[in-house]
């Protein structure tokens, strides 16, 4: 399949009333709008984004959705179940639920990303397609890391010389923002991304993922910062 055949870019948000750390997390305000009508306001600014549908088993999401002007699907309870449905399960069912040419799974749970930053993906997806088969977010990170076993795994701290961490090689994190990725390959591989995934580098003043407490808090003390610069 070339990218000539890709006429539908469809961006894809799902939320769940079980959410395990934070109750209802997606329901969390920031500067007065749910993280839900956030991504979706976000979305809503891409050029390069055609329709956005949210899915989830919860009736007031659904609605805040609807009401941001998302299209909506109900999500069964046994995909919104991370006890009993795994990733990989709720990503087969919403390919079920949902038909277009390509995904762009975007979790409200990044407030920061830009539509800019999402236009800017998907471009470089269509362009490189198919020498990569799919795109993911990532952010770079230079820090001393040790491994599983508790041995150093990109320094060596016995050197004669203590590499700085700013001259160490990059190594680049998942930060879960976006992934692009044919639907027909999405449906068939039920998964994030492919086997020649390209690494899209974001910003990292666009890098937060809300997974618990700290990290709303964090959100909220950047934006509050920004809005006393401007």
């Amino acid at each position: 399949m070339s990218n000539k055949n890709f006429n539908e870019v469809t961006a894809l948000i799902v939320a769940r009333k079980g959410s395990v750390r934070i109750p209802s997390k997606s329901l969390l305000v920031l500067e007065g709008q749910s993280l839900i009508e956030r991504k979706i306001k976000q979305l809503q600014q891409c050029k390069k984004i055609n329709r956005i549908v949210f899915g989830s088993d919860s009736d007031e999401m659904l609605a805040v959705a609807r009401n941001a002007g998302a299209e909506t699907v109900r999500r069964p309870d046994f995909f919104c179940d991370e006890t009993r449905a795994s990733a990989n399960d709720m990503i087969g069912n919403m390919m079920d639920l949902v038909q277009t040419d390509v995904v762009v799974w975007a979790h409200c749970t990044n407030p920061l990303l830009s539509p800019q930053t999402y236009d800017a993906a998907v471009t470089k997806f269509l362009d490189l397609y198919p020498e990569f088969d799919s795109l993911l977010s990532v952010v770079e990170t230079k820090e001393h890391l040790w491994n599983e076993n508790k041995q150093p795994l990109n320094y060596n701290p016995y050197a004669a010389r203590h590499v700085p961490a700013r001259e160490l090689p990059p190594y680049y994190m998942q930060d879960g923002g976006i992934f692009i990725q044919p639907y027909r390959q999405m449906k068939e591989n039920s998964y994030f991304f492919g086997k020649k995934p390209c690494l899209f580098e974001i910003p990292k003043e666009e890098f937060l993922d809300i997974n618990d407490r700290r990290d709303y808090l964090l959100a909220r003390a950047i934006l509050q910062d920004k809005e006393k610069q401007y």
